[in-house]
């Protein structure tokens, strides 16, 4: 039912997109916990996805310095 609306599908394109993200930072993570402990293991997680994070804005980043035309 929420496909047939314009307002569900925009919000299943959301949810695509943070599934995807999510799913970037579970394969980095791996299945297994890192650490023992839930106080790190979040903290892995965190920093997980700061590293993530950084990555799409590096990216971001470079797409925009490369359709940009140089000044010299």
């Amino acid at each position: 039912q929420r496909q047939l609306t314009p307002t569900g599908r925009a919000k299943l394109r959301e949810r695509v997109a943070v599934e995807h993200s999510l799913s970037h930072i579970g394969r980095w993570q791996t299945d297994k916990a890192r650490y023992v402990g839930s106080r790190k293991n979040l903290f892995d997680l965190r920093r997980t996805a700061v590293v993530h994070n950084l990555h799409v804005l590096a990216k971001l980043f470079t797409r925009a310095t490369e359709q940009s035309p140089t000044s010299s």
